[in-house]
């Protein structure tokens, strides 16, 4: 039951972040360059939050992700954050295609576990 309550609790924080993240658009004066940073680093925040929330689920007791799976997740993020800064126009499609490779990667139970703050990052990635 705890289990559930934390899931719930989960998607209720990756809905809020969602409605935070999500409404904001770039400032109006901003050059083109600086309107794809200014959305590179809202999905680079969204992606830590990711991150983060794998390494607190490896890290509980019992562990709700794998260590293992930590470690796919962890390296997800930092490929992602890599194309990002190498390519500013253009890593949407990389990013989006590495995300469906985590997900062919994961037991469904911990892509189940991990949903609310993929749908962060989808989203970010969408409004873009």
């Amino acid at each position: 039951m705890r289990h559930v309550m934390r899931h719930y609790r989960a998607i209720t924080l990756a809905a809020l972040l969602v409605a935070l993240f999500g409404c904001s658009k770039a400032p109006p004066t901003l050059s083109p360059t600086g309107t794809a940073a200014f959305h590179a680093t809202r999905v680079v925040k969204a992606l830590d939050v990711l991150r983060d929330f794998a390494i607190s689920a490896e890290a509980q007791n019992p562990k709700l992700l794998s260590t293992a799976n930590t470690r796919k997740v962890i390296d997800f993020h930092d490929s992602a954050l890599k194309t990002i800064s190498a390519v500013p126009s253009g890593w949407k499609p990389t990013v989006t295609a590495a995300l469906a490779q985590l997900q062919q990667d994961l037991p469904v139970a911990d892509w189940t576990r991990l949903q609310p703050y993929v749908v962060l990052v989808k989203t970010l990635m969408e409004a873009i």
